[in-house]
């Protein structure tokens, strides 16, 4: 090993259907991570790269790194795979998916599923080790069933040689249900020399802080938090930064870490609304098969912070047609555009009724 972060870091979680290479962007005008992780690549004996996926590695906006992320459970497809991407030479990042929960996936025996094999990992990983000559790393969940198989999982992914780990402090199991835990984040972080990056539910600034306070992570990794609020990112740095850096943060208590996040950017709901419009021009730049039903995927997280009561949340929903959509957002967010944007969202809403408790 021998690779380590700079700073303490900020990473743009992969998200199937999401983080494309304008979602990118436009999260990189609001505050740009230090690290974007593509979606995956599905391989199997007759895989392809999608060239969406590979326009998104190749994108770095403003200049940060993208990380590649392949997903699979057959060794010599993996390793015919890492050939190929390294002569693309569109990244010098490469992750392996141990996290995906998608029930249909993990039939398949891949991402989250394959941590019911740990010799498996074992080959997989050495694998990719030996054929890729630049910074690799791994995300993984808690365990599939059971929190009680991170020990036995980590030490097995660890012993591969990964320049840091990603654990989603969650099992398979629980998909995106119930809260993290970070008491089996924080053992990995204080008994390995491996970097661990942190993710699960780390939607806002007090959220990272608290969690980079409590693990000793070296980093954090936002996901669905940084679709509802893609400021997130300026704000964890400029919290980070009003606390002189992580030593100040790992030595706030509570208050502090709360009039640290309350001294940072805060947008309005006038901003939001530009933001929506900058999806609604990419999502229809790219020809979107109903581009209505696009756009509401990221209106699901965006609107867990516009009121309370969750009416845009079902209005949106009911809606019909992108000039429908418009009214709804105009209404909700421009009647008072001043009006300050919530770092954190409102309780008691989900962004997917189906799939979230």
């Amino acid at each position: 090993m021998g690779f380590s972060f700079e700073k303490f870091s900020t990473f743009l979680a992969p998200m199937r259907d999401l983080t494309d290479s304008p979602f990118m962007k436009i999260i990189a005008e609001r505050g740009c991570p230090d690290f974007f992780c593509a979606e995956y690549f599905r391989i199997h004996e007759y895989y392809d790269f999608e060239p969406r996926v590979l326009d998104a590695i190749l994108s770095r906006p403003l200049g940060r790194p993208v990380v590649a992320q392949l997903i699979g459970e057959d060794a010599r497809h993996i390793a015919r795979a890492v050939r190929e991407l390294k002569k693309t030479g569109c990244t010098e990042m490469l992750d392996f998916n141990l996290g995906c929960p998608v029930p249909k996936i993990c039939r398949k025996n891949v991402g989250g599923g394959l941590l019911r094999f740990p010799e498996k990992i074992g080959e997989i990983l050495r694998t990719i080790r030996g054929e890729w000559d630049g910074i690799f790393s791994v995300k993984m969940r808690l365990g599939f069933n059971s929190e009680d198989e991170f020990k036995v999982l980590f030490e097995k992914v660890a012993s591969e040689s990964p320049d840091w780990i990603t654990v989603h402090a969650r099992t398979v199991k629980q998909l995106y249900r119930g809260r993290p835990n970070f008491v089996p984040v924080k053992w990995a972080a204080e008994n390995f020399g491996v970097p661990v990056v942190a993710n699960g539910d780390i939607d806002c600034a007090r959220a990272a802080l608290e969690t980079a306070r409590y693990t000793g992570c070296s980093a954090v990794m936002v996901g669905r938090g940084a679709v509802r609020n893609p400021w997130v990112f300026r704000q964890i740095g400029e919290a980070f930064s009003n606390a002189g850096g992580l030593s100040g943060v790992r030595s706030a208590g509570d208050s502090k870490i709360r009039e640290l996040c309350g001294r940072v950017f805060v947008p309005t709901l006038g901003d939001v609304r530009e933001y929506v419009e900058k999806l609604r021009i990419s999502i229809e730049s790219e020809g979107a098969y109903h581009a209505d039903s696009r756009l509401k995927k990221f209106l699901n997280f965006v609107g867990l912070s516009i009121d309370p009561e969750g009416e845009f949340l079902r209005r949106m929903r009911r809606g019909k047609g992108m000039s429908e959509l418009m009214k709804i957002c105009d209404e909700f967010m421009l009647a008072e555009s001043g009006r300050p944007f919530p770092q954190e969202a409102y309780s008691d809403l989900c962004a997917r009724p189906n799939h979230e408790g």
